[in-house]
């Protein structure tokens, strides 16, 4: 293979990406985020125990100013603790979830995902999010 059809397998490659890549549905809120913050958040991060001074239990709440800093910054997953928490090594004191197991990558890329294209969260009930009681 010589440079020329390196070059055009590499241009021809790039612009399958982007096309497959425009091809994805946007992330849905209802669908694919409130299922990850129910099963994995709210319990710590709600009305009642509000750790790090965040609340996921609704829109307004979960963008509400803290002194650490934004948790959602739309369009900005490197800005947005929510995300940055998720990504951090385990033994960081900072790594969220603080206990249990980790997020799953596919999750996590999806919440990087979900705040890359505008963090959309609806209001009212569509938008609440609640927390899920384990069973004993």
């Amino acid at each position: 293979m010589n440079m020329k059809h390196i070059t055009a397998f590499v241009a021809c490659l790039s612009l399958t990406t982007i096309l497959h890549a425009a091809e994805d549905p946007p992330v849905d809120f209802a669908k694919q985020i409130k299922p990850i913050l129910a099963d994995r958040c709210v319990e710590c991060h709600n009305s009642e125990t509000l750790l790090g001074e965040l609340n996921l239990q609704n829109r307004e709440l979960a963008f509400r100013k803290r002194k650490p800093g934004p948790a959602i910054v739309p369009g900005e997953p490197e800005k947005s603790m929510l995300y940055l928490a998720l990504t951090l090594p385990p033994k960081d004191k900072k790594a969220m979830p603080a206990t249990g197991h980790r997020i799953p990558k596919d999750e996590v890329n999806t919440i990087r995902q979900w705040i890359k294209e505008g963090a959309k969260w609806p209001e009212g009930k569509e938008g609440a999010v609640t927390v899920k009681r384990k069973k004993s």
